[in-house]
C-alpha cells in the first residue's frame, strides 16, 4: 500500500511547491509573480506564439492562459496583435518593458536552481534529470489526450 505521507508524487509537488515560493522571493523586487515568468520564458525562446500554442505548451486551460495573458497585457509585458496572413489568428508578442526584464528574471531562476542543486553531485545531477525526463516521458505517453481517446473507445467497444 502506497505511503500517503510519503512517495515520489507528494514529493514532486512539495518539491515544485518549494520551488514556486523560491521563484516568488527572487522575482519579488522585479515585480512579476512566479505563476507569469514561464510565459514570458515561453515568449523568450518563440515569440509571436498564439494563445492557443502556449495553452498547448503549458498544459494549460485556454480560458486562464488568455485571462493571465490579458494581466500580463495589462501591465504592459505583452503585447496581442492579428496575424497579417491571417487575421482570424492573434499572436502575443513581448514589450520592451519585458525584453528589458530577460536577464533579471534569468538570474533569478539560476540563483533558485543553484540553491536546489547545491548539495548534489553533478554526477547525480544527471542521473536526477535523466530520470525525470524518462517518468515525464512514460506519464505523457500513457495520458496524453490520444492514448485517454483510445482508452475510452475500448471501454466503450467492451461495453457495447
Amino acid at each position: 500500500m502506497i505511503d500517503l505521507a510519503d512517495n515520489l508524487v507528494r514529493q514532486i509537488g512539495l518539491l515544485y511547491r518549494t520551488m514556486m515560493k523560491a521563484l516568488e522571493t527572487e522575482t519579488a523586487p522585479l515585480g512579476i509573480g512566479s505563476g507569469r515568468i514561464s510565459y514570458l520564458f515561453m515568449l523568450y525562446i518563440n515569440e509571436g506564439l498564439t494563445q492557443q500554442e502556449m495553452a498547448n505548451r503549458l498544459q494549460a486551460d485556454k480560458g486562464a492562459v488568455a485571462r493571465t495573458l490579458a494581466q500580463l497585457e495589462d501591465q504592459g509585458y505583452v503585447s496581442r496583435r492579428r496575424d497579417p496572413a491571417d487575421k482570424r489568428v492573434t499572436r502575443v508578442y513581448l514589450t520592451d518593458k519585458s525584453k528589458a526584464l530577460q536577464g533579471d528574471l534569468e538570474n533569478a531562476v539560476e540563483r533558485v536552481i543553484t540553491r536546489l542543486k547545491e548539495n548534489i553531485a553533478v554526477d547525480e545531477q544527471d542521473n536526477i534529470n535523466a530520470q525525470l525526463k524518462q517518468m515525464l516521458a512514460a506519464l505523457s505517453a500513457h495520458y496524453s489526450p490520444n492514448q485517454l481517446k483510445q482508452r475510452q473507445l475500448v471501454k466503450q467497444e467492451a461495453s457495447d
